[in-house]
């Protein structure tokens, strides 16, 4: 046996047998043969894309469903072509072809009930796969369409297909790099995934085991017209009979039990018979490519819910009974569904941390601080504040880092602020809380929090608020810096030329001629420090606003952001949205290319004029 990675996955029972590890090999060296193993050795060992898209590792939720904005819509429905239940894959896959949606669809076709994958481009030959496989599949037909020249598919899979092929889509966002290079210096040529259609699934199982199933109930595979699964039994039927075969009675892939996924809830689009009338199928859109569906089957409302959560919450039972069992036995277990949570994280000691996102500048109540330490006390945690405010819980066991996390949103305690989206929005204690705050940094900051929350972006988007050009918190090196500033004017009536202004200036900026002050705009930074000094009422506000950094950053390479000079906070709240659009416009390299390193690249110029433009669209 070869050294490689996912061995550690694959030899101890984890494996979800979905197939996308053999698919993205760029040196074709994995085959699946019951399981995927390496077919000569390797020279990463594993350490590359095979590892960063299996969801058995990760399962990479958190992250994509904030660039996917997941919903859960039900109906239930019947298509044209005759099929499982309503046929209603098979209409949609034929729609999209026929409309030039995809170039392909990727399905899985049988030999005597024997999955095998196929790329089907005619819509006349949907019909081909229009049944339910309750075996092993696999995925090799979409590394064939890439080879083929084929450039947009759909792909219909199970649950943890699916959310294999969800990680390959968001892969740099995931993995910090753009794809593992073969020894001909490419990736593997695969099609671009238009549509993941998923189907809902409670166990599979091999197809030796499934024979002898069969077998013991003198049932020969090649008389089966076809397969369901009801209440707990496999449903046989013949040409002249049907059977019914506890599932117990058949071993199911030992990587089933530690899967929580029901109804695919990564897919684009979800289609079982659970919850529908008989005939029909349930379909479930979650997200806005989903809603194609609704231009190629009639959708009706009414899906009943209870069939579906029922069989739900029995994997997740099954899951968690699994769990204990592991747990008790100190067998391996990878606690890939962790990253369906914000703010979870692992630490070097394999414990793990949840960073709860810090409260609008820092300002958290003695409730909300007495809720993280009961919590934290409750776990045997340890309390870090982090450098933006926020409490990091760490030193948690990994079997309750779930539970954890849940008790820290009902608390309304939001967990994040970590990996490539907008982080906790930084402020110092501003007006009202420091003698030099200029504006209310807090009302400023709860209101970018309430538009940009854990908005996904390239990398890391760091924002900060200074409440006056001291700059305590450094705007000028953050994505987005905001300080507030207020420029004097001489009020000649009042002023005597005492000279007080020019005596508290920091940056001496006022000279005094005679009886009055005057000041050098080239010097003053607008920090506003004469006119609340001035014992004659000799200085008025000229004008007042903020400065407003945009590109800065801090780290390996310090990069002060280029200033502008913004009046309200509707125009920094439509700066950084319009900031947001043309970085993820621009961006080659998620997770490699902070801001900064884009406007220099597009050339900063051109950046902020595009911004400009459409900003002034709104």
């Amino acid at each position: 046996m070869y050294e490689w990675k996912l061995n550690d996955i694959v030899d101890n029972g984890l494996c979800a047998k979905c197939g996308t590890c053999v698919v993205v090999c760029p040196n074709n060296i994995l085959e699946f043969e019951e399981v995927p193993k390496l077919t000569e050795e390797c020279l990463r060992k594993g350490y590359g894309m095979c590892h960063d898209v299996c969801p058995r590792v990760s399962s990479g939720k958190y992250q994509i469903s904030i660039r996917e904005n997941f919903k859960e819509e039900h109906y239930y429905g019947k298509g044209d072509i005759e099929g499982q239940d309503g046929g209603v894959v098979s209409t949609f896959l034929k729609h999209l072809l026929e409309n030039k949606k995809i170039d392909g669809a990727i399905v899985v076709g049988d030999e005597c009930w024997k999955p095998v994958s196929l790329i089907v481009q005619n819509p006349e030959d949907i019909e081909k796969s229009a049944k339910s496989k309750y075996a092993v599949s696999t995925l090799e037909a979409l590394r064939e369409a890439g080879e083929m020249g084929i450039e947009k598919v759909a792909v219909v899979g199970l649950p943890c297909q699916i959310a294999g092929l969800r990680k390959l889509q968001y892969f740099p966002y995931l993995a910090k790099y753009d794809g593992e290079l073969g020894k001909n210096g490419k990736l593997a040529k695969l099609p671009k995934i238009e549509y993941l259609i998923g189907l809902l699934c409670t166990e599979k199982f091999e197809y030796d085991k499934l024979k002898e199933a069969l077998a013991k109930n003198d049932i020969k595979i090649e008389d089966v017209k076809k397969f369901d699964i009801k209440k707990g039994k496999l449903i046989i039927i013949t040409e002249d009979e049907e059977y019914k075969i506890p599932l117990k009675d058949i071993e199911m892939n030992a990587g089933c039990k530690m899967c929580r996924d029901f109804d695919a809830e990564m897919a684009d689009v979800s289609v079982g018979c659970v919850g529908s009338p008989d005939g029909y199928s349930t379909v479930t859109i979650r997200t806005e490519k989903g809603e194609e569906i609704k231009n190629a089957v009639e959708l009706n409302e009414g899906v009943e819910l209870a069939p579906i959560e029922k069989l739900k919450e029995l994997k997740l039972n099954r899951f968690k009974k699994e769990l204990e069992r592991r747990k008790e036995n100190n067998e391996k277990i990878s606690f890939y569904w962790l990253a369906d949570y914000a703010g979870v994280g692992k630490r070097a000691d394999n414990d793990y941390f949840i960073r709860v996102r810090a409260k609008p500048a820092g300002w958290y109540s003695l409730d909300e601080v007495k809720e993280i330490v009961k919590i934290t006390e409750k776990y045997d945690g340890k309390i870090k504040m982090t450098n933006r405010g926020g409490f990091e819980i760490h030193h948690i066991t990994p079997f309750y880092a779930e539970d954890m996390a849940l008790e820290l949103a009902e608390k309304d305690l939001i967990t994040g602020s970590e990996g490539p989206l907008v982080r906790a929005t930084l402020a110092c204690p501003g007006e009202g809380n420091c003698g030099s705050g200029l504006i209310n940094t807090t009302e400023l900051c709860s209101i970018i929090e309430d538009n940009f929350i854990e908005h996904p972006a390239p990398y890391k988007f760091k924002i900060a608020i200074s409440g006056c050009p001291n700059k305590c918190v450094r705007p000028q090196i953050h994505e987005i810096g905001i300080a507030g500033v207020k420029f004097p004017i001489t009020n000649e009536e009042n002023c005597n030329g005492c000279g007080r202004c020019a005596d508290i200036c920091k940056v001496e900026a006022i000279d005094i001629r005679g009886d009055t002050s005057y000041t050098n705009y080239n010097i003053c930074i607008g920090c506003g420090k004469c006119i609340k000094g001035c014992p004659n009422e000799g200085r008025d506000m000229k004008e007042e606003g903020f400065m407003v950094f945009v590109g800065g950053k801090s780290g390996r390479e310090v990069i002060e952001g280029i200033s502008m000079k913004l009046m309200s906070i509707e125009e920094i709240v439509n700066l950084i949205d319009k900031v947001l659009i043309v970085y993820h416009k621009y961006a080659q390299k998620p997770q490699r290319e902070r801001l900064g390193a884009v406007m220099a690249r597009v050339g900063k110029g051109k950046f902020l004029e595009e911004v400009k433009e459409l900003m002034e669209k709104e």
